[in-house]
């Protein structure tokens, strides 16, 4: 008998595939369970390839429930199978995958935004780039574990129109379980956050403070003005920071508007944008220190960053 022919498929990104590689399929079902959380099972008749110029703004999570999965990502080839879940990341570059014949596996598609407010809610850390989990997910152990099995429990449930997951009281948090397994089960560089011993509860003045300098970083906050604003005196308001946040208001603030800064000279223009202009919307007057600050913080320089934006 003459081998089965290879079906082939292209797109810009994963999440982009659908409409390309819907005839790579012979069976799916593919559920929403929040904004940005979808859960899909795909069964491939024959021996299928997708390639996708780049991951996208999801995280993917795909396990092979049955037959193999041969991908290249990050410049490293990987065979999984039911043993271990693939885990692809935002932003993460080139992707190709390569299913055998028959092979039906499961996937878990998260927005980057829905991971990030997750962390967030779960820390109060405001992570500073996506999650760089690592390429494998051992699913045979541990919490990994019982994320998948909540995961493909959800799909088979929220196939059901007329089930409870069709009801936003039971559906928003076992959607919110989802996700927060997700980042407890795979390893990242925020991983130590999660698990760290919960520190007290910061002062409603030193989170009134942040949340300030969060709306509001290129007003010319001072101590005197932010303490005002928050019905404390400027010595109560640096004690508060200097215990729960680590350090002084003021220094919290340039870490904010550094944050700020970056965003900004990575969605620049480099043809009409310039370092300058960019420092000085954010209050860094000081150009040499500005560029110090950012190399230290995200290991280029701020020019380097605005031309590869």
């Amino acid at each position: 008998m003459a081998p089965s022919r290879v079906v082939h498929a292209r797109s810009a990104t994963i999440a982009a595939s659908g409409v390309s590689a819907a005839h790579l399929a012979s069976d799916e079902l593919v559920v929403q369970l929040g904004s940005g959380v979808y859960l899909g099972e795909y069964t491939l008749a024959r021996e299928s390839v997708l390639a996708c110029d780049d991951v996208g703004e999801q995280y993917f999570v795909h396990l092979p429930v049955t037959g193999k999965l041969r991908s290249r990502y990050r410049g490293t080839d990987k065979i999984v199978d039911r043993q271990a879940a693939a885990v692809f990341s935002p932003a993460g570059g080139p992707f190709v995958g390569r299913w055998t014949a028959g092979a039906r596996s499961l996937c878990v598609t998260l927005d980057a935004g829905a991971v990030d407010e997750a962390f967030t809610a779960l820390t109060g850390i405001r992570p500073d780039q996506p999650l760089r989990p690592g390429l494998t997910l051992p699913v045979d152990s541990g919490p990994a574990r019982s994320w998948i099995a909540l995961a493909r429990f959800l799909g088979r449930r929220g196939a059901d129109p007329e089930g409870l997951l069709t009801q936003a009281p039971v559906a928003e948090p076992l959607t919110e379980s989802l996700v927060n397994g997700f980042l407890l089960s795979v390893r990242h560089q925020y991983s130590e956050a999660l698990t760290a011993t919960a520190a007290p509860a910061r002062p409603r003045a030193v989170t009134a403070a942040i949340d300030l300098m969060e709306n509001d970083p290129a007003r010319p906050w001072t101590l005197a003005t932010l303490a005002r604003g928050c019905g404390v005196s400027g010595r109560t308001l640096q004690s508060g920071f200097r215990t729960h946040v680590g350090v002084p208001p003021m220094v919290h603030l340039r870490k904010v508007r550094l944050r700020r800064a970056h965003a900004d000279l990575r969605a620049a223009d480099p043809y009409t944008s310039s370092v300058t202009a960019v420092a000085r919307r954010w209050g860094f007057a000081h150009l040499g220190r500005f560029s110090a600050a950012h190399l230290a913080a995200y290991g280029q320089s701020p020019q380097a960053t605005l031309r590869s934006s």
